[in-house]
């Protein structure tokens, strides 16, 4: 065996091969909704070939009865060496209606993270591919075995040359090595793609699990990314640039990387879009001839709509009411996983404490994480105790059609991340909803901010720098003031370290990060900006339907047309093309 490159696959008949551990049969966040996008897009060319490779979380896939029930066995069950022992596992096939396949790979001894489909933010079954309750220390191995198993899959299927293996962030790097060492694979690269700025440890006993090879590095991305070819790639231009350029990437999370990110070079790819544009296009040809009041009456019915799905049951498990009943003020809607470590539940928390009463309304529906639902308890208290009849919290798994009325009928999706490296804003603008961001990541690409006294210097000079001083806006940005480099890193591990859980269920989140001078930073200006959008949009509803109207047309910068043929001149870098 040897980790000596492979031959380089031909361009000519090439196989694209997307290999990630999150997929649309296990999700999470973000990386799911690429991989169930970007390979199809890339196939529906009808100039690559595509497949993708994922493990098989049956437990997690058995809760989406549509998935699962095209999920039919192959008969091919390979065997896999790992930490010194031989597995059996078995490959299963999904193939979608335009004919795109994918391989999942089920093991009785590995990816068996738990869901209970009824409730899913369970914390003993959160129906998380990354994290098993019962194995809380599993998710390496997993990985690893993984990795391990990809070739002899390939193999099995009879896919062994001209092989162009596009790895999805650490947990899949390892197969740059794994690939090198199966004799039966002919020809083949590996590149690799970061959805988020995380790396895993590692050490040489973990890495002999899968390889008897020698190589370098504590973490897997110190010891994988000398190998991986071609350059490194993120999903979005400025990711791209964070990743080395911001504090809380090269001094928190990742500034062992530093080196290989400037070696290996950083291409940032947007992402396309995840929504389709669903507004009566009669409204949107209205506001091209100035016109924006078919898009505010259409608006206007959404919330309505929004109004009567919440009248017309009261809803189980949640913590507070609304009456939106003749209330003349914005709806402001935060949803998403709760990932205490990026997605920012508790900076609106804190920003809305500073906030007028009576002004505004609010909606989270937060998918509990780790945590579990005692994680929320600062929304649980701001919604019963502090605000109520203000804030409604749906800290479970809502129905699609209940989601769908939120989205549509609120007046603006708020987004305050500590880091986002695309982001869904235009998720928002695609059913005519403007966005609040905090400048970070693909947000800063997405959202062209309204000029007004909360928008920050900081926030200013990220949005210029890309949009330019007269772009439409389409929403609201804000950034805490700049920071001395050292202070901001002290904050960061400070904000990130969540010391609060080690006095749960009682330990709260928020009132831990409010003396935390970065925390309370971001809090003040997404404060500020929370009354500006309000002021914004009651009295001046002509200015809101123009943004309204300028998110539509931003969407026109986003394609996957795009961003197939990015990752085509990406996989042309490491093929022979004559």
């Amino acid at each position: 065996m040897s980790l000596e490159l492979k031959p380089r696959p031909e361009k000519k008949g090439r196989t694209i091969v997307f290999v990630t551990f999150e997929s649309e049969f296990a999700p999470l966040g973000g990386l799911a909704a690429v991989m169930r996008a970007l390979p199809r897009e890339m196939a529906g060319t009808g100039s690559e070939d595509c497949i993708l490779i994922a493990p098989f979380f049956r437990e997690i896939t058995r809760c989406k009865e549509s998935l699962y029930k095209r999920i039919q066995r192959t008969g091919l069950s390979p065997k896999v060496r790992f930490g010194g022992r031989t597995y059996d596992v078995e490959i299963w096939l999904h193939t979608d209606d335009s004919g795109f396949q994918s391989f999942l790979i089920y093991s009785p001894d590995f990816f068996q993270a738990p869901c209970d489909c009824s409730d899913p933010s369970n914390p003993r079954s959160p129906c998380n591919p990354y994290f098993n309750p019962s194995k809380p220390e599993g998710l390496l191995d997993d990985a690893l075995f993984f990795c391990a198993a990809v070739p002899e899959v390939l193999t099995a299927i009879g896919r062994i040359r001209n092989l162009v293996l596009n790895l999805q962030d650490w947990q899949t790097a390892n197969v740059v090595f794994t690939i090198r060492e199966k004799n039966e694979i002919v020809s083949a690269a590996c590149v690799l793609t970061l959805h988020n700025p995380y790396d895993a440890p590692i050490d040489d006993s973990d890495f002999r699990k899968i390889s008897g090879e020698s190589t370098w590095g504590a973490t897997v991305l110190t010891r994988a990314l000398p190998y991986i070819e071609g350059p490194l790639n993120t999903v979005s231009e400025i990711f791209a640039k964070e990743l080395t350029e911001e504090t809380l990437h090269n001094a928190v999370y990742a500034p062992h990387l530093q080196d290989l990110f400037r070696t290996k070079r950083l291409l940032g790819i947007n992402n396309g879009l995840f929504a389709k544009p669903d507004f009566p296009p009669s409204a949107i040809e209205s506001a091209e001839e100035e016109d924006v009041q078919p898009l505010l009456d259409e608006k206007r019915r959404r919330r309505r709509e929004l109004e009567q799905a919440l009248l017309q049951k009261e809803i189980k498990g949640s913590w507070g009411r609304l009456d939106l009943s003749g209330f003349p003020g914005p709806i402001f809607f935060m949803f998403g996983r709760d990932d205490p470590r990026q997605k920012g539940y508790d900076v609106l928390a804190a920003a809305i404490r500073e906030t007028e009463p009576g002004k505004a309304m609010y909606i989270f529906t937060p998918m509990p994480g780790d945590e579990g639902t005692d994680g929320l308890r600062f929304l649980r208290d701001l919604a019963l105790r502090e605000r109520p009849g203000e804030i409604l919290v749906l800290p479970f798994r809502i129905e699609s059609d209940l989601y769908k009325n939120l989205q549509q009928g609120s007046s603006f999706l708020v987004m305050p991340s500590f880091y986002e490296p695309f982001g869904g804003a235009t998720e928002g603008y695609a059913v005519g909803t403007p966005v609040l961001a905090r400048a970070t990541g693909g947000l800063i690409q997405q959202v062209a901010p309204f000029t007004c006294a909360s928008l920050s210097r900081a926030a200013r000079e990220l949005a210029v720098a890309f949009h330019g001083r007269s772009a439409p806006a389409t929403g609201f940005l804000f950034r805490e003031p700049w920071m001395p480099a050292g202070e901001t890193s002290a904050d960061w591990r400070s904000i990130l370290s969540c010391e609060y859980r080690d006095q749960m269920p009682d330990g709260d989140r928020l009132k831990s990060r409010m003396n935390i001078r970065l925390f309370s930073s971001m809090a003040r200006e997404a404060a500020w900006t929370l009354q500006d959008a309000t002021k914004l949009y009651t009295e001046q509803q002509q200015a809101y339907g123009k943004m309204m109207f300028n998110g539509f047309k931003m969407l026109e910068a986003f394609s996957w047309d795009y961003t197939v043929r990015e990752y085509q001149r990406v996989y042309d870098q490491v093929c022979n093309t004559f």
